[in-house]
Order: C-alpha cells, then structure tokens, then sequence
C-alpha cells in the first residue's frame, strides 16, 4: 500500500522491480480519511459542528475502504484471504468506538489520534505535527534507547536565512515549540 510494490503475503520472497503495480504507487498529499479524522479532532477539542465520534468513525472506514480498493487500482492481485470482511470491519469499528464510548476525555482524543496515526500509513510528516500539537497518541512504543535525546519540537532554520539574512539568526537548539504546540516539556 501506498509503494505500489509487491503485496506482502508473508511469503518470506524477495521483491524486483517487476513485480506487484511496478512502483505505482501514490504519495497522498492530502486523503478523505484524514478530513473525517481532523472533523474528529477539531469537534472534540474546540466544540466545532459535528459529532467526533461519527466522525471518527467515517475516518476509520473511509481508511479501510481506500486500502482495500488500492490493489485494484493498480492492477495487483490480493488473495482473498487477506482481505478483511464487511464483519470483520465492522468487529474493529464496534472494538474502536466502544473503548472511545468508556474513554475519559484524554483516552477520546488519544482514542482519535491514534486512529488517525494508522490511517496515515505512510504519511510521517503529518503524524508528526499531530503529536507535536496533541501528544497523542501517547501509548506509542518508547524509544528503545536508554538515555534518548529531546524531542525535536522544530528543525533548524535554513542555512540561507541564518547565514545570509542579518535580520535573522539560528535557534539555539532544536527543542524550541512552534506557536501553536502548547504540550507540556519533555514530550516523549
């Protein structure tokens, strides 16, 4: 998904060019599911129109259905097995929306986050702007380093700006917060 390459069947096989859609795939700069999912956000944590859970859950199928539909619209074959019934669907859903239903107000938006991080398979750039603004999810496996540096909450500034504009100058460092990230320091 998303590559275009083989479909992984854990057939434990090494992939060439040729095989699967050939490298077909898509770089998604922006995807439904990802609208249903910050409706979800935004209806949860700034009171806007809407219900966050019918949203949340319209972000997880709109995800689930594109998924299943993407092999086909690029001519590679999946085993049926591998693809999940309307059941099984709907099992996951249930699962999801029932622990949002029992979730205290920080577990919902984690609940939403973490979703949304899923469906974002491929998409590290906005997973990472949606932690540095939520800090959700925040059941994500810890660094397996035992002394870890901080978390970058910004990059440095282009060597063009610091070097050639006398107006500007470099951040000390990379832990600076950008304006709107308002998470408590550290964020692991």
């Amino acid at each position: 998904y998303y590559a275009g390459g083989k479909f992984d069947n854990n057939d434990n096989a090494s992939a060439t060019p040729d095989d699967g859609a050939k490298g077909a795939g898509i770089h998604p700069i922006w995807m439904a599911n990802f609208t249903e999912f910050l409706k979800a956000e935004a209806a949860y944590t700034l009171g806007t129109a809407g219900d966050p859970k019918a949203f949340l859950e319209n972000g997880i199928r709109k995800s689930i259905a594109r998924v299943i539909a993407f092999p086909g619209q690029v001519g590679v074959a999946v085993p049926a097995a591998r693809v999940p019934t309307a059941a099984l669907i709907n099992d996951y859903v249930t699962i999801v929306l029932n622990k949002y239903d029992a979730a205290d107000a920080e577990g919902k938006l984690n609940i939403i986050m973490k979703e949304w991080y899923l469906a974002l398979w491929g998409n590290g750039l906005d997973a990472y702007n949606n932690y540095r603004r939520t800090g959700k999810p925040n059941d994500m496996q810890p660094t397996i380093s035992s002394s870890p540096d901080a978390f970058i909450r910004t990059f440095w500034y282009p060597a063009v700006h610091a070097n050639l504009n006398k107006s500007g100058s470099q951040k000390a460092d990379l832990t600076q917060k950008t304006f709107w990230d308002k998470n408590p320091d550290p964020l692991k």
